[in-house]
């Protein structure tokens, strides 16, 4: 979809172009606030095999916390495999609470 609809729809020269406009790993080195990223290793659009580690720990700001499964978007509860999805906010919530308590 990307090659043929996406990076033509916004004038891209190729997918490749696009992908490296687009990706967000490029200005993590920018990040001057704390910033959390929460992603699932098997999501599908960012496999945790291409996530960047070694950016991240090169940063003061960025913390990267990795689940072994959730797909993209999608962690769910446990308890409540098909209800509300408390656990990533559970965490979101808890990260703030310590950043701001500092």
């Amino acid at each position: 979809i990307d090659e043929y609809l996406t990076r033509r729809c916004f004038g891209f020269e190729s997918v490749d172009d696009y992908y490296a406009d687009a990706s967000s790993d490029q200005r993590l080195p920018d990040v001057r606030v704390p910033l959390l990223v929460v992603n699932a290793y098997d999501d599908p659009l960012a496999p945790g095999h291409t996530l960047p580690y070694e950016t991240v720990r090169e940063s003061d700001h960025v913390m990267l916390a990795i689940t072994a499964h959730g797909g993209h978007l999608g962690w769910c509860d446990d308890k409540v495999p098909f209800g509300r999805l408390d656990w990533v906010e559970e965490v979101a919530c808890s990260y703030l609470a310590a950043v701001t308590s500092h």
